[in-house]
């Protein structure tokens, strides 16, 4: 007996369960935001039109992956006229080290969120504020009472202990 063509509600689960690793896939070949957010759209519309043809004894993330590097290249032929920060070749070999290092890079930021429940909750704060929320610098001074000088400074220092936190973690798993 046939299997039959997977349901909207399977492609809606599936990008649920993918889209922070598929924004990050993205987000890695595009330098904006906002383009990367706009691309992840225009992914999953492409994803829908074509989920009949999905194969649903192989994984969903690389076939997806395929989909968002199309999109990808859609827009950068619409920018056409912007100046490109990366040629065609350097963003295949982004697209293409990118699918390889993924489970790398999942297994950092699990170690990663580690790492952040290990701060105080005013280090934590300070680091949320920054790269979770993006607030910006003098938002960010006004509401801890820093100067730019001492903000900045703190937020470096977080990054180091954060990345020796990771790297640790790495080494005493055995991962690094």
């Amino acid at each position: 007996m046939p299997e039959s063509p997977p349901s909207t509600e399977s492609l809606i689960l599936l990008l649920t369960r993918h889209q922070e690793a598929l924004f990050r896939y993205i987000f890695s070949l595009v330098p904006v935001e906002a383009d990367a957010r706009d691309i992840l759209q225009e992914t999953s519309v492409a994803l829908f039109r074509k989920f009949d043809q999905y194969d649903t004894t192989r994984p969903f993330l690389p076939w997806a992956y395929r989909f968002a590097y199309l999109q990808v290249q859609k827009h950068r032929e619409k920018s056409a006229r912007s100046p490109l920060l990366f040629s065609e070749d350097v963003i295949d070999l982004i697209a293409h080290e990118r699918t390889h290092i993924e489970p790398q890079l999942d297994e950092r930021l699990r170690l990663l969120d580690g790492c952040l429940a290990k701060l105080t909750p005013k280090d934590k704060e300070l680091v949320t504020s920054r790269y979770a929320l993006r607030q910006n610098a003098e938002e960010m001074m006004q509401r801890f009472d820093m100067s730019r000088r001492t903000l900045f400074r703190n937020l470096e220092m977080l990054r180091q202990r954060l990345h020796e936190c990771v790297t640790r973690q790495l080494q005493t798993e055995g991962l690094a």
